[in-house]
């Protein structure tokens, strides 16, 4: 951040990413800013030529809506030289959009507790088009097993962060704080692996995955081959309740406007895909999904919502 940079805040100041992220370091360096009430990507559009912005943070969603706005509503934005996205894994093929759309988008990952911990400039997300990235400089960031122990590279488990940027506490909730930071070390509650190189590649939430036959499975890793479908819009798969496996995916689908096809069709193109127990055992098809403020999909609501219409 410099002083002359413009940053445009599209994310909710009660939020870490617009107040830690994007407020407070412009405050700090003098710089400008720019605050936008509401998400509009018309509007988003028209600010950064008005006010010839130079940095973007925004989640998936944001940068969706932003490259579904046609190009002559885009203006000039030739003045924008970063745009950085968290919250949620971004697609390659929305990384591929974001780059045509002249939006140098580059992943970032972290959390309220600890703000960013990982990142992955333009390139490196190309090169290795899962990964989210690599420590930043002032966080110590490690992958343990349950027993807290480092896993081997490749090996799956839980990132575990240390230093100056994990939080102290949560405000008067000693317990939630002493689940949550232990030996010292902040739990996150993000799966991942990392690869030879140190890059880091997200596989879901702890409280996400389910166990399938005794197998774990993780709904991100799922919900990624099934956005290759070319008639799926938007996708959430979660574990559910099965009296003979313990539990199953059950995949929760948008079409594309316009298409229709069979929840056995798509099972079948996740089986060919990858192994079977990874594969969702039942599909609901949906218009929309129940989201938070950033754009995330609230998970439990929707299989609430499901239940109460069965």
């Amino acid at each position: 951040m410099h002083f002359d940079d413009v940053m445009l805040v599209i994310l909710p100041l009660f939020h870490s990413g617009g107040l830690f992220i994007q407020a407070s370091p412009t405050i700090y360096k003098g710089a400008t800013m720019v605050i936008h009430p509401k998400f509009d990507a018309v509007k988003v559009y028209r600010d950064i030529e008005c006010y010839k912005v130079t940095k973007l943070l925004g989640v998936p969603t944001v940068y969706q809506a932003l490259v579904e706005v046609d190009p002559q509503d885009r203006g000039d934005i030739s003045s924008l030289k970063l745009c950085a996205g968290g919250g949620e894994k971004t697609t390659p093929e929305l990384f591929e959009r974001c780059r045509q759309a002249g939006l140098a988008f580059r992943q970032v990952m972290g959390q309220t507790e600890t703000s960013i911990l990982l990142w992955a400039s333009e390139e490196d997300s190309f090169r290795k088009p899962d990964t989210v990235g690599r420590p930043v400089f002032h966080a110590e960031v490690n992958i343990v097993d349950k027993s807290g122990r480092p896993v081997r590279v490749g090996d799956i488990g839980e990132i575990v962060v240390g230093g100056s940027i994990m939080m102290k506490e949560y405000w008067q909730d000693p317990v939630g704080t002493e689940e949550t930071i232990r030996n010292g070390m902040l739990y996150t509650g993000d799966l991942a692996r990392t690869d030879e190189e140190g890059y880091y590649f997200l596989m879901d939430r702890t409280e996400d995955m389910y166990i399938t036959g005794g197998e774990n499975n993780y709904p991100a890793e799922v919900e990624r081959v099934l956005r290759e479908h070319p008639q799926i819009e938007d996708i959430a798969v979660v574990g559910v309740p099965d009296d003979k496996w313990g539990e199953v995916g059950q995949a929760f689908v948008i079409p594309k406007k316009g298409v229709n096809f069979s929840a056995d069709s798509l099972i079948d193109f996740c089986k060919a895909r990858m192994a079977a127990f990874k594969c969702p055992r039942k599909v609901v098809f949906c218009k929309a999904f129940p989201r938070t403020s950033l754009g995330k999909v609230r998970k439990r609501e929707l299989v609430k919502n499901n239940r109460s219409h069965n």
